[in-house]
């Protein structure tokens, strides 16, 4: 009977000792793999809230994987792999060799019509309809709900920068703090933050400081002269 004990005791040990190499792995290589990571998510043109969102994380979280201030547990190295098509030893740093598991694109693509100018700045007229050309982008954006807008200006730089395709959700709403595709005054359109305000007005703000902010009033709202067109969930750059 004893060594029965004995040996489920050893077993048990094994047990641990396995998951502890696998913890210390992760611990000891505390840096190695952020600017890895970091690459990855910038070849796949990510944002860090988009990375957390794919995760189940926020962005506050994933941003520390990225800085080496914490270390990623195991379920979520393996989504990363996942994702990224690459194994854990490379996102460890302890392979140099990805390790790719197809050479094909690991994510379909589909073409979103493009539908003109937005400008990140003061507004101009947006010709609001298609322009013949077309664009690639991921296919999770293929529910016919999205298009392209190409951005003329810095105002939402460095988030958006000048010269990007925004990639637009059409919607009427949107949260506070989203960046929004706003129409006003008929054709005349911007791209900016959206700040809702307690007496019905909107304020819309750009993220690059020397921009300037533009307040619409409640009554434009409601008589319709001014509102969203749609939100931005991400943009791409042709090099």
């Amino acid at each position: 009977m004893s060594t029965i004990l004995l040996l489920l005791f050893v077993n048990f040990l094994l047990k641990i000792f396995k998951f502890t190499n696998l913890y210390c792995t992760i611990i000891n290589s505390k840096g190695a793999p952020m600017k890895i990571l970091r690459e990855l998510r910038k070849q796949k043109s990510k944002t860090q809230a988009q990375m957390g969102a794919m995760l189940g994380i926020s962005q506050q979280a994933y941003a520390t994987y990225e800085n080496g201030v914490a270390n990623p547990p195991v379920d979520i190295l393996n989504k990363m792999a996942e994702y990224f098509g690459v194994s854990v030893d490379y996102l460890l740093g302890r392979d140099t060799i990805p390790a790719y598991r197809n050479t094909y694109p690991l994510e379909p693509y589909i073409k979103l019509p493009v539908f003109g100018e937005i400008r990140a700045g003061t507004p101009i007229n947006m010709e609001q309809g298609e322009t013949g050309e077309w664009e690639y982008a991921d296919a999770s954006y293929g529910d016919g709900q999205h298009f392209m807008l190409r951005v003329n200006g810095n105002s939402m730089s460095p988030t958006i920068p000048d010269g990007s395709m925004a990639i637009i959700r059409v919607q009427n709403y949107a949260e506070p703090k989203q960046v929004v595709a706003f129409a006003m005054d008929g054709d005349y359109a911007t791209l900016k933050r959206y700040y809702p305000q307690s007496d019905g007005s909107i304020l819309l703000r750009g993220d690059n400081p020397e921009a300037d902010s533009y307040l619409i009033t409640k009554d434009q709202i409601q008589n319709g002269d001014a509102h969203i067109l749609g939100i931005v969930r991400s943009y791409k750059v042709n090099l």
